[in-house]
């Protein structure tokens, strides 16, 4: 497996546009997407093919991600 892309929605920048990171692999991808995704959704690539798309609920505090692939 190659290194694995963080596509995170970019709902708080004045762009909009959406965010993306490498990382090395799932483990550090997901710590990728805990950290910098406010809210909204994140996705996981490897290379053309999605992983997972994760979505944020919750409040702060008491977050937790659905999974969906």
């Amino acid at each position: 497996m190659d290194r694995i892309s963080v596509v995170i929605e970019n709902l708080s920048g004045p762009s909009h546009e959406p965010l993306a990171f490498a990382a090395l692999d799932t483990a550090t991808a997901l710590l990728v997407a805990e950290i910098n995704a406010d809210g909204g959704a994140a996705e996981l690539w490897d290379g053309t093919r999605r992983i997972a798309r994760l979505t944020r609920h919750g409040e702060a505090g008491a977050t937790f991600w659905e999974v969906a692939n």
